[in-house]
């Protein structure tokens, strides 16, 4: 796994799957789409995706480091109100969103803000997790 904190420094465009952490430091509700509301609070959240289509996980993550006028995918709206501070990632040619996903759910202090999210297209209980304090890249 390779950890970066800014789009640029990934500089090829295989596949692969990534996480991206966020840090808040705002209590805020917003709304996600069909999926509703999420209570944000001070913390780390972290979101777990992949990027096999056109441009691998770079373009995925470029698109995921702007912020979108008109969101399309969940955490496009967690984006407008919290920043990246840290993209992990891997140049796998198997799909490994599920397995993070699972991992992270399952590491102490680990917390499901809001179910379903970025979650709506696989069997996984979310693709967003919180903590208190950030794990470490290595625990997944």
């Amino acid at each position: 796994m390779i950890v970066s904190t800014h789009s640029d420094q990934i500089t090829t465009c295989k596949p692969g799957t990534y996480a991206l952490v966020f840090r808040s430091t705002i209590h805020q509700q917003i709304h996600v789409g069909q999926l509703g509301a999420l209570s944000i609070r001070e913390g780390v959240y972290i979101y777990v995706g992949s990027g096999f289509g056109p441009g691998g996980i770079r373009a995925r993550i470029k698109h995921h480091c702007r912020i979108s006028p008109s969101p399309h995918w969940h955490v496009d709206y967690l984006r407008q109100v919290l920043p990246i501070i840290s993209v992990w990632y891997s140049h796998d040619p198997e799909r490994k969103e599920h397995h993070w996903a699972t991992t992270l759910m399952e590491l102490p202090g680990a917390e499901i803000p809001l179910p379903r999210f970025g979650a709506s297209d696989c069997r996984c209980k979310t693709h967003l997790f919180y903590f208190t304090e950030a794990p470490l890249p290595t625990e997944i």
